[in-house]
C-alpha cells in the first residue's frame, strides 16, 4: 500500500500528496505501527488523533493537508498506520482495535496534550462509533461508516450505543456520498447525546471537491 492512496470506494486513487510530519512509532502490546506526528512550533497542549478509513493510510491526500493546517493552527496531530489494507481491519478484534485508538490517545498525552479530539475517516469513523465512550473531548467523524439500528451495509449501532457517547461529535457528510447515506448520517446523529450533522453539497465519500472547507469546518469543531 502506498501513503498517498484514498479510500477506494470511489473508484481509484486521487491525485498524490506528500507526506509530512516527522515520523514516530506507536507501540501496541507486541505490535508496532509507523506513523507521523505534525507538531506547531513550541509545542501544544492541545492534540488531534486521526484515524483513516479501512481501504487506504493516513500520509497523504487529504490526511497530509489536515495535519499541516492543524499544527499551524496549534495542535499536535498524530497518524498511524495500524492496518495496511481491508484484510487487516476484518482480522483485528473490536478491542484491538479500541487498544490502538487508546495507545495514540496515550501517545498524544505523552507529548503533553492535555486535550485530544478524534478525527476519523469513514471505517475510522464508525470505528470510533463502535468503541463507545472514548477519552477525548470531542470527536469530528467524515463519513462514518456505520448502519443504524438494521446493518445491512455495515456494522450496527443502536440508539442506546449511541446514546452512550456523551462527548460533543460533529458529523461530516457529503450529500452525494453513494457509500453512506445522509439518511444513515442523520439517524445516527438524532441519536447521540451531543452530535451535529454537516452536509457538503456536492462532496461524494471522499470529500475531495473541496478539502478547505473540510478542512475548516473540522478545525473550526475541535478548537
Amino acid at each position: 500500500m502506498t501513503d498517498s492512496s484514498d479510500d477506494d470506494a470511489d473508484g481509484g486513487p486521487p491525485p498524490q500528496e506528500p507526506v509530512t510530519g516527522e515520523s514516530v512509532t506507536l507501540t501496541v502490546g507486541d505490535s508496532e505501527y509507523r506513523g507521523r506526528l505534525n507538531t506547531p512550533d513550541g509545542g501544544s497542549d492541545r492534540g488531534i488523533l486521526v484515524v483513516p478509513g479501512a481501504g487506504h493510510g493516513p500520509f497523504g491526500t487529504v490526511f497530509a493537508t489536515f495535519a499541516d493546517a492543524a499544527a499551524e493552527r496549534g495542535f499536535t496531530v498524530a497518524r498511524f498506520e495500524t492496518w495496511a489494507d481491508h484484510e487487516e481491519v476484518e482480522a483485528k478484534t473490536p478491542e484491538q482495535h479500541r487498544a490502538d485508538i487508546a495507545a495514540g490517545i496515550d501517545l498524544l498525552r505523552s507529548q503533553g496534550c492535555e486535550s485530544v479530539v478524534l478525527v476519523a475517516k469513514s471505517f475510522g469513523g464508525g470505528l470510533a462509533l463502535r468503541c463507545g465512550p472514548l477519552p477525548v473531548e470531542r470527536m469530528v467523524l467524515w463519513a462514518p461508516a456505520v448502519s443504524f439500528e438494521d446493518g445491512e451495509s455495515f456494522p450496527s449501532l443502536g440508539a442506546d450505543e449511541l446514546a452512550g457517547i456523551d462527548v460533543p461529535v460533529r458529523i461530516l457528510q457529503g450529500e452525494d456520498d453513494q457509500v453512506v447515506s445522509v439518511e444513515t448520517a442523520r439517524q445516527v446523529t438524532e441519536h447521540l447525546p451531543r452530535g451535529e450533522l454537516l452536509v457538503f453539497e456536492g462532496e461524494d465519500h471522499s470529500f475531495m471537491h473541496d478539502e478547505a472547507r473540510v478542512i475548516e469546518r473540522t478545525l473550526d469543531f475541535c478548537e
